[in-house]
């Protein structure tokens, strides 16, 4: 038996060694893979042919296929040289999202019984091809070779997402967009648009135009905060990126979060509160609610008790179902402060008329009116977990994004809710990766790394019975911007950890290897190269160190050279992580030389000691802005430090530079 499966073994490895010599580099990876022999090369003759099918089925794929290589790829019917598009509706496939690809030779075949799998198998055979298909600007001098193979392909879950907070910080449509593109890279179809939370409501609602007032959109001024994290989406821009993840196969969930969570509606339109609490008058990013409230809670929500409270989410989910063509709409429900309920005369005497018998069971009074207004716009209802506090009152119709632990997903489905996982434990990005002392923007406040190794292997059917696994819609990943606000830290944070949700939503659990997804991963780092798109590196931001033979007791200086961390204009940030000893390191100046001349300084005084929480800025990270960079200059950190009452100080020194325009330019390049 034992020699039987070291055979098995060896041929398993022998296999996956010659997927990686032929290039066979997909990710997600796809159901079955056959090699054939040798490979097939586009030419300026290459053809395309359709059948019961058209250029518009596969337009995207096209135009970039035309663009990178400059042939015409005129479309004509062939026997050789050609690339073909059918459909098939009698195909072998599970499920409509899957296809067949087979390349040889004489050409490429797509079939699929569906538009939406013949564009993932457009995604595949992109794979494929060299990394400059990704290239905005690649050169004519390419040699455009496709490794014959033959693929079977069909997803394993059908929600395959990604979510994006854009209330804690707001990013314009092109990051939107940009997003979106990589998703479809990765056979992802569901984006999660989290448009609103304590910290902004980021969509146009023409019912009620003081949400989009200044006070609800945009960051005080005294949070310094620069300009293009606040603001809104017209409707017309969601339209447009609506329009923009349709064309790549990709369903919008849009997020209304209530009845916490709900800041910027109550100072918009105070009469929807429980209480009267408004202060202050404005929203703030996130980091400065300790500072405001004490904690990270709001001090009011929306009130359960009043009809105008249902009226006005009526009215407003009237306009998103009218934007928003997917089956779902997200209306939050999470992390209610019921004991602001708890406080309210008027609230428990509406519990009594109502035979309510605590403010779970009200929780569940309002999840049930919402749900039904949802219902009511022809939509499906989603909230967070946090609603199963009174499962058996909720309607079944309402689905659950399980996040408060991998239980959760147990929790919902062994009471009869679809769910989607979507577990912090594994899948919240904005949780470390790998070193809490790197100088990654992260929330440092969870106790665990979610390392991409955890991520990849987590697995969304464990534990579970076969019919609660049947509940299990698929699988996200969440990217939450209270601390990672630049888009250099957030595309730092997603990549590699995107590819990975990927991998478990859309590949069989039977053929998941973190080692070989790791290979394959590396093969594919490029494309994301080619697209101008950050991932994090061993080492995340660190740039040098310091030991007890680098400080005094009185202040000196600490030299660090930035030379190659700094590469175009743009906001820098050095961070001081303390990692051991006995003495902090405290902090008096930091300033930003380029070729021994001070360009910026930050003089703030500061300790790098253990803080690592969310409870209030980080005092240990000092910044700058870079307005006239020079490639032959050299630039350097220049410090004011001591050792806290003796030098037995070791730490980290971080170092990173947020390019002034998004997707241009990348650190490694």
């Amino acid at each position: 038996m034992k020699k039987i499966f070291f055979s098995a073994a060896l041929s398993l490895l022998f296999v996956l060694g010659l997927q990686a010599q032929a290039g066979i580099d997909i990710i997600p990876k796809p159901q079955e893979v056959s090699l054939g022999t040798g490979q097939f090369q586009l030419n300026e003759q290459t053809t395309l042919s359709f059948k019961n099918c058209d250029l518009k089925d596969v337009s995207l794929f096209v135009e970039q296929l035309r663009k990178v290589t400059h042939y015409p790829l005129t479309v004509k019917k062939q026997a050789n040289n050609s690339i073909e598009f059918r459909l098939d509706a009698k195909l072998a496939i599970p499920n409509d999202e899957g296809y067949q690809l087979e390349i040889s030779n004489r050409g490429v075949v797509m079939t699929a019984k569906t538009p939406q799998g013949l564009f993932n198998a457009a995604q595949s055979l992109r794979q494929l091809l060299p990394t400059a298909f990704e290239a905005s600007n690649p050169t004519k001098e390419m040699t455009w070779n496709i490794p014959a193979v033959k693929i079977k392909d069909y997803p394993r879950y059908h929600w395959r997402g990604y979510m994006k907070d854009v209330s804690r910080t707001f990013f314009d449509v092109n990051t939107v967009k940009k997003y979106l593109d990589v998703m479809a890279l990765y056979k992802m179809n569901t984006f999660h648009w989290h448009l609103t939370d304590d910290q902004g409501w980021r969509i146009e609602i023409k019912k009620y135009p003081k949400l989009t007032m200044e006070n609800a959109t945009v960051f005080h001024r005294t949070e310094k905060q620069p300009a293009e994290r606040s603001g809104f989406y017209t409707q017309e821009q969601i339209k447009e990126v609506v329009q923009y993840a349709r064309e790549r196969n990709i369903t919008i969930v849009p997020e209304i979060d209530v009845p916490g969570h709900s800041w910027p509606t109550i100072l918009a339109y105070p009469e929807l509160g429980v209480n009267k609490n408004s202060y202050p008058n404005h929203i703030f990013p996130f980091v400065s609610s300790w500072g405001y409230w004490g904690n990270q809670f709001t001090p009011n929500t929306l009130d359960p008790t009043k009809e105008f409270t249902y009226e006005f989410l009526d009215n407003v989910f009237s306009e998103i179902a009218s934007l928003f063509p997917g089956s779902y709409i997200h209306f939050g429900g999470d992390e209610v402060r019921h004991d602001l309920w708890e406080k309210e005369a008027h609230v428990q005497d509406f519990m009594k008329q109502q035979h309510i018998k605590d403010v779970k069971a009200l929780q569940s009074y309002f999840v049930k009116r919402v749900s039904a207004i949802i219902v009511q716009k022809g939509k499906k209802p989603i909230g967070w977990n946090d609603i199963l506090a009174d499962a058996e009152n909720l309607p079944k119709s309402t689905a659950i994004m399980s996040w408060l632990g991998e239980e959760a997903i147990k929790e919902a489905t062994k009471d009869g809710f679809k769910a989607v996982a979507t577990p912090a434990s594994h899948l919240y990005f904005d949780i470390t990766q790998a070193d809490r002392n790197d100088g990654t923007m992260t929330d440092l406040a969870y106790p665990q790394i979610n390392s991409l190794k955890r991520v990849y292997e987590f697995d969304p059917s464990a534990g579970l019975s076969p019919a609660e696994d049947q509940l299990v819609l698929g699988v996200q990943g969440n990217m939450w911007t209270a601390l990672a606000q630049d888009i250099k830290d957030l595309n730092v944070q997603n990549f590699p950890r995107l590819p990975a949700v990927a991998e478990i939503g859309w590949s069989s659990k039977s053929t998941k290897d973190y080692t070989e997804f790791s290979q394959r991963l590396d093969a594919n780092l490029p494309r994301l190269d080619s697209m101008r798109i950050d991932y994090y590196r061993p080492g995340g931001y660190i740039s040098g160190s310091w030991g007890p033979h680098d400080i005094k007791e009185e202040y000196g200086f600490l030299n660090f050279d930035v030379t190659k961390k700094i590469y175009d204009n743009g906001r820098a940030q050095a961070g001081f992580f303390f990692v051991e000893g006995k003495n902090f390191l405290e902090i008096d100046a930091v300033a930003l030389l380029q070729d021994g001349h001070v360009i910026a300084e930050d003089g703030h005084h500061a300790l790098a000691d253990k803080f690592r929480g969310t409870n209030k800025i980080k005092p240990f990270y000092y910044n700058f802005t870079v307005t006239d960079y020079n490639p032959k200059s050299k630039y350097e950190i220049k410090a004011r430090v001591r050792g806290a009452g003796g030098v037995d100080s070791k730490g980290n020194f971080t170092f990173n530079l947020s390019p002034v325009k998004p997707f241009d330019k990348i650190e490694m390049e």
